[in-house]
């Protein structure tokens, strides 16, 4: 079912260079490195220079995350503001760092970076979700993310210390460059997708966003609870970055040079996690194990770093304010959910990697469950992109106008395409399950009854040699992706 409200929010979304993401990836480096720097060194003899209490740093950041969900619900026009306005304080906090100030004022100064810094955690997905391509966001959260991900490694390592002095002038490089990359960001209430209203006529595909929380919320858990298992053995965390780092590298090479799809890539990766966790659970009676189990957990943080574009996809099948604010939330949910499950196995840590072996393979299940509908998702926006663009745009075409494009298409024969031997409203229908929506949805949409979708339901199966909505979203997506590489 093409929109234009859809249609029209695609051509909205940025595609940035390479460069530009890599200045926004140092908010990743800014909130890992100083939230390391500040957590371990609890005193004078410690990297960081001043005593920092970690129940004040534990308050702000609950309180940061609240105003982040409530910001991004509320005014979203003024994000990329606060992100300018926020950006620049802690860039003035930082160079104060420097000056021979009280321990006090110095104290505030770094409740201050953490205070900035949480505020925005939640402000990145909402950026990626509402102003990214789906080629920018896999640039960001592979390539950008995987420099990012490496300064973290060098900052998190045992072999050469790094010290605080070198630190703050890291830091301070990294706001401005993040400040640069926020200045050329578009503000207010005109660049924002337009939000999906009752009267618009848009339905949200139930079964892809529901699916897409359940993903975000254990893939969450697995993204803090690896560098937390990591953490307990030497040099665990460098491995578990340094491989993160070169997992994320590969990821971006293989769909800049072969085309193959971060999805595609996605089981693999969990599958490794959870080997890593085995390894680790094992590690208690073969120490040597541990080392090569943090590498695994690497990879298997990749899928983890993806959660944004999970939502990016349900925002272009569905816009809506709200999924970012809830991405976030559930994320914070397993972040709280980690902590319990910690607490509760703290006499047994070995046991606690065995669950969380168990939890990846939740993980790939979800994952697996729903990638064909992310896929078809994907493909069948770009098809609306090719309708909406303007004539010069199109290739190969010799019709001038998307609206004669928009008739052609059904008409076309195309032995390539397995939706072709249905009927047209049977390809609707098909269409519509393979973006996730429930046979009550397609029934809305469609303005038939549900027993109608049911009939046509059954009639495209046997032509399409599927039992199920997952293999018919599979093959369809399977076969299509290939067509648009």
């Amino acid at each position: 079912m093409y929109h234009p409200i859809l249609a029209n929010n695609q051509n909205k979304r940025l595609e940035l260079p390479l460069w530009r993401l890599i200045c926004f990836a140092m908010f990743c480096f800014w909130q890992m490195g100083f939230i390391y720097f500040v957590g371990p060194s609890l005193t004078l003899d410690g990297k960081t220079p001043l005593p920092i209490s970690m129940d004040n740093v534990t308050m702000l950041i609950a309180v940061c995350y609240v105003l982040s969900i409530s910001w991004m619900i509320f005014l979203p026009s003024a994000v990329v503001w606060t992100q300018r306005v926020a950006t620049a304080v802690a860039l003035l906090s930082a160079i104060g760092l420097f000056l021979p100030l009280g321990e006090g004022i110095l104290r505030t100064l770094v409740y201050v970076q953490v205070f900035c810094c949480c505020l925005m955690i939640g402000f990145e997905t909402f950026l990626i979700v509402n102003y990214f391509s789906e080629r920018s966001s896999i640039f960001y959260l592979s390539a950008a993310y995987g420099v990012a991900l490496f300064m973290i490694a060098l900052v998190q390592n045992d072999f050469v210390p790094i010290s605080f002095s070198l630190f703050r002038i890291v830091t301070v490089a990294a706001l401005i460059l993040l400040l640069i990359f926020f200045l050329g960001m578009p503000a207010g209430k005109a660049a924002l997708p337009h939000y999906a209203k009752k009267a618009d006529g848009l339905t949200a595909p139930k079964q892809l966003l529901f699916g897409t929380y359940a993903l975000v919320f254990v893939g969450a858990l697995m993204a803090v609870s690896g560098p937390a298992i990591a953490g307990e053995i030497h040099h665990g965390v460098f491995l578990t970055y340094l491989v993160n780092a070169i997992a994320s590298f590969a990821v971006y090479l293989l769909y800049k040079k072969c085309g193959v799809h971060p999805f595609r890539l996605i089981p693999v990766c969990i599958g490794t996690g959870a080997i890593g966790f085995l390894l680790m659970f094992a590690s208690s009676q073969v120490s040597s194990l541990a080392p090569i189990g943090c590498c695994l957990i690497g990879i298997g943080m990749m899928p983890c770093q993806m959660l944004p574009l999970y939502g990016a996809v349900v925002m272009k099948s569905h816009p809506s304010r709200y999924i970012p604010p809830i991405i976030i939330g559930l994320a914070l949910v397993a972040v709280l959910v980690q902590g319990s499950m910690v607490e509760i196995f703290r006499a047994s840590p070995a046991m606690l990697n065995l669950v969380y072996a168990v939890i990846m393979m939740v993980l790939a299940i979800v994952y697996l469950q729903i990638e064909p509908f992310f896929l078809f998702t994907l493909r069948r926006r770009i098809t609306d992109e090719e309708l909406a663009a303007e004539p010069e745009e199109v290739e190969d075409v010799e019709t001038p106008t998307p609206a004669e494009l928009a008739e052609s298409i059904p008409q076309a024969p195309d032995t390539a395409d397995p939706l072709a031997v249905l009927t047209k409203k049977e390809r609707e229908v098909a269409e519509l399950i393979c973006m996730g929506h429930s046979n009550g949805d397609i029934a809305r949409l469609l303005f038939i009854s549900e027993q109608t979708v049911k009939s046509h339901t059954r009639k495209i199966y046997p032509k399409m040699g599927v039992h199920s909505r997952l293999e018919l979203a599979a093959l369809v997506s399977g076969q299509k992706s290939g067509r648009n590489k």
